[in-house]
């Protein structure tokens, strides 16, 4: 969709870009990954009640942590990044525009993937799965109705849409747990 609506350029500022994220999901899946992980074998252990919440705790705090020390880090060094990743001056204008919306949600790739982690690794992976793939869509069909100039808001706005999913689907399989 890329090449279609920027052309060539467009295509090679979409691989530039696309590492960063990629850095942000891994995060995610490190925290989500591990602390689910972990968080199913203390609840599966039958050990004492209540214990595994400390890896959900764990998880999230890292969590924090990561997201705010990449944004920092995205927000200070987003030029040099790029560069790094394969922008020259032809190609680092647009890599920015392509940046633009992306950094105001660039945390939530991180936590999207934590929550997906512990929803899947807690008996609700369906509820994880309908996440991801509602997301994946959302990416897919928001250019066609927002116009090939909004192409780069389908990202940011499939994030928001799926960590307000995520959000609202851990809170109700909590609370049906605590019951």
């Amino acid at each position: 969709m890329v090449g279609q609506y920027q052309g060539p350029d467009g295509t090679a500022a979409l691989v530039v870009v696309a590492p960063i994220w990629n850095i942000i999901y891994s995060l995610g899946l490190l925290t989500g990954t591990g602390g689910s992980v972990l968080f199913s074998a203390q609840r599966g252990g039958h050990q004492e009640s209540g214990s595994e919440n400390q890896y959900f705790t764990a998880a999230v705090s890292g969590s924090v942590l990561l997201a705010a020390l990449a944004w920092v880090g995205l927000l200070l060094f987003q030029g040099t990044l790029l560069t790094f990743f394969g922008a020259d001056e032809s190609l680092l204008p647009l890599a920015e525009i392509y940046m633009k919306p992306i950094r105001y949600v660039f945390p939530l790739f991180l936590f999207n993937q934590l929550l997906a982690a512990f929803l899947r690794n807690d008996g609700a992976p369906g509820l994880a799965t309908l996440g991801v793939l509602a997301g994946g869509v959302l990416i897919l069909i928001l250019p066609s109705l927002l116009g090939a100039e909004s192409l780069w808001l389908a990202m940011p706005i499939a994030e928001v849409l799926t960590a307000l999913y995520a959000a609202s689907a851990m809170g109700r399989y909590t609370r049906l747990l605590s019951r």
